[in-house]
């Protein structure tokens, strides 16, 4: 797997039997310098061929199963390593941290001056939200209550989870403008008391938008955009995982 080359074919051949010419098309390599990593493969049990077709065997299908999580982690970290290798992960429970792989076809934005300040605005109003939105409010953000409150008129579901010591912040200079959001019946508010740090997410229907802080736990206006299923998936779990360890802040 070190081979990027037998990886890459095993990959390929994880999806079904192929021909040499398919091979070729999708690797984009001429067979000449395939033929060495096919010999290796073939020479450790791990493809068969039969005619000009090649598929992965019994052991070789185990494998690329076992390996997979790894590799997208590797994707995920190699992809953007600047970013990863200054992020602060500690509040990603261990379960979902042996997942990022997961996030693989995620993409670092750097937010512009006129949105770094505003980054809860600049998803929503870049964003086509239909049914719902989850929010963990990790930053001190002004305009959230104004700007969900907009989104709940129009009958929108709105999961808010606080960070501690956020919403008391909050609270203190926006008490009115939150007890109004929260007035809607289709708002909920929750908190968590835990000291973790976690990062800031909004979730709509199609897309996501994490900020793991860096190491410093401070917010540099950078943050993961997502919209694939494997990572909304993952951020719906991460969401939920908070959710869990947190307290409804009013009941309905």
């Amino acid at each position: 797997m070190l081979s990027e080359k037998r990886r890459d074919l095993m990959l390929y051949l994880s999806k079904g039997s192929k021909t040499r010419e398919e091979i070729v098309e999708a690797l984009e390599a001429n067979w000449n310098l395939l033929k060495q990593p096919v010999k290796e493969l073939k020479d450790a049990g791990l493809i068969f061929q039969k005619d000009n077709d090649y598929r992965l065997s019994n052991n070789g299908q185990l494998m690329i199963t076992s390996l997979m999580p790894l590799l997208k982690m590797v994707n995920t970290f190699s992809s953007e390593s600047d970013y990863w290798v200054t992020r602060n992960l500690q509040a990603v429970p261990h379960h979902l941290a042996k997942r990022m792989g997961e996030l693989e076809n995620s993409s670092v934005l750097t937010l512009s001056l006129d949105s770094m300040f505003e980054p809860l605005k600049h998803f929503l109003e870049n964003t086509a939200v239909k049914r719902r939105l989850k929010i963990v409010i990790s930053l001190f953000d002004p305009e959230a209550p104004r700007i969900l409150k907009d989104f709940a008129e129009k009958n929108i579901e709105i999961l808010l989870i606080f960070e501690k010591h956020t919403y008391e912040k909050m609270n203190e200079s926006f008490g009115d403008e939150l007890k109004s959001l929260n007035d809607y019946e289709n708002v909920n508010f929750f908190m968590i008391e835990e000291e973790i740090n976690p990062p800031e997410i909004v979730l709509g229907d199609e897309e996501m938008t994490i900020i793991f802080f860096n190491l410093n736990g401070k917010y540099d206006y950078r943050e993961l955009l997502s919209s694939d299923n494997a990572s909304l998936d993952w951020g719906n779990e991460l969401f939920d995982y908070y959710k869990g360890i947190s307290k409804p802040l009013v009941e309905k």
